[in-house]
């Protein structure tokens, strides 16, 4: 019994049965749909854009870094009338990274009052 590749590199095993060899193609697996997180900070009453400048800075630095790392993660503030959201889509559950710490120290300087909701799972489809 050996081991070969065939022209579309699927793995294949081989065997010899009475002297006839057979040649058996392994499955393939389907790749799991990637699990994404999603949580929000929220900022009451409303900011106005101007106040997030350094946020903003901050996210997209975040974002850059997570891309380096071949991982995710992705911050977007969206103004509303009465309040602000900071929306975080990352590849783990966890708050407890230094992005985070980071941002919670940034809108504390800012004297911004914030909540921060619990991540909730995101589906997300195989490409």
């Amino acid at each position: 019994m050996g081991h070969a590749r065939s022209a579309d590199h699927r793995r294949v095993s081989r065997f010899c049965f009475g002297g006839v060899e057979t040649i058996l193609a392994k499955p393939q697996r389907k790749p799991l749909p990637q699990q994404h997180w999603v949580y929000a900070y929220q900022i009451e009453p409303a900011q106005s854009d101007a106040q997030f400048a350094k946020v903003k800075t901050l996210l997209r630095r975040a974002h850059v870094t997570a891309r380096r790392a071949a991982r995710m993660w992705a911050g977007r503030v969206v103004l509303q009338t009465r309040v602000t959201h900071i929306m975080i889509v990352s590849d783990s559950p966890s708050r407890r990274g230094s992005v985070n710490r980071a941002l919670e120290a940034q809108l504390k300087r800012q004297g911004v009052r914030f909540s921060v909701s619990d991540s909730v799972v995101l589906q997300v489809a195989a490409r």
